[in-house]
């Protein structure tokens, strides 16, 4: 299949993700990390970048960047030929460091901002580097334990969300068990993460098609997705954890979140529940949907039958 051209708009979240060429090594020393994080940091401010998470990986890099009204490839093209130059010049090397073309993913902010942050800065771990994310030097994880900004991220606007350092480092620890997603990398049309309407909304976008019919209220589609689990709304906002119920509200969740685009932070208010526990929650679901067929079978009929 033919690669699709990335999607550059003003305002959107990216997942980038920049390869060596020929997976190649493309930091040798300590000095070659420091090198690249510098020009990131130097390069994000002008164009309006923000900076949510990275990980500098031997022959890989992880981005979370939210664009501002430059386009990501500005930021992209001179971070890039900056390092480059820099690595041949320092190894006597020539020629090409970095794959021809990096992957940027347009990500739906709301459900997967906590969950890349932490799959993006548990990279490490899962490629058994270190053990533990903190004793990893090259990737914004420290940066958030210690709430301070550097000159590379400011941690303030993700540690809002997550609610606190204490929060987000148990929500970094419950996801130390999990292996590769590759929900995070099989992504609709090859540019996007999102829920059924996010896609949706942006394949209209860029083809000028008809725009997605308005959602009904998320009370309301909280009521239709309860009764077609065969439940209702007080049980999935009840303190029961009995598995049954949190079975119910998990798909509940999933449907509402990832099928029919709701808010993550809305839906875990709406089920009184903390935001972050759902995004572990829809996280742990959709790995198991990635390998079990049978319950991929079972959501779909659920799907159809259940309209928001």
């Amino acid at each position: 299949m033919a690669r699709r051209p990335r999607v550059f708009a003003p305002h959107v979240l990216y997942h980038v993700i920049v390869r060596g060429n020929h997976r190649q090594v493309t930091f040798r020393t300590s000095a070659d990390y420091q090198a690249y994080l510098e020009r990131l940091g130097r390069y994000s401010s002008p164009y309006q970048v923000r900076l949510w998470a990275y990980c500098l990986m031997p022959n890989h890099v992880h981005l979370l960047v939210e664009t501002g009204n430059h386009p990501l490839s500005m930021l992209m093209q001179r971070l890039q030929q900056s390092y480059t130059q820099y690595f041949n010049r320092t190894h006597r090397k020539v020629g090409h460091l970095f794959q021809g073309r990096y992957k940027a993913i347009v990500c739906e902010k709301d459900p997967y901002l906590l969950t890349l942050i932490r799959y993006i800065h548990l990279n490490p771990v899962r490629a058994k580097l270190v053990k533990q994310p903190d004793a990893y030097l090259y990737s914004g994880h420290t940066t958030y334990l210690t709430g301070r900004a550097t000159a590379i991220l400011d941690p303030v606007p993700g540690l809002a969300v997550f609610g606190g350092v204490a929060a987000y480092r148990q929500f970094v620890r419950e996801g130390m068990g999990e292996g590769h997603q590759a929900d995070y990398y099989a992504v609709a049309d090859q540019r996007f993460l999102g829920t059924a309407r996010f896609i949706d909304e942006w394949q209209a976008r860029l083809t000028d098609g008809p725009a997605p019919r308005p959602r009904q209220s998320l009370a309301h589609a909280l009521q239709v997705v309860a009764a077609g689990l065969g439940g209702d709304v007080v049980q999935l906002r009840s303190a029961d954890r009995s598995w049954a119920v949190s079975r119910q509200r998990t798909l509940a969740a999933y449907l509402l979140i990832r099928r029919g685009g709701y808010r993550l932070r809305e839906v875990a208010a709406t089920l009184h529940r903390d935001p972050a526990t759902v995004s572990t929650l829809l996280t742990r679901f959709a790995a198991r949907l990635a390998e079990e067929p049978s319950t991929q079978r079972d959501i779909e009929r659920l799907v159809n039958r259940v309209k928001i």
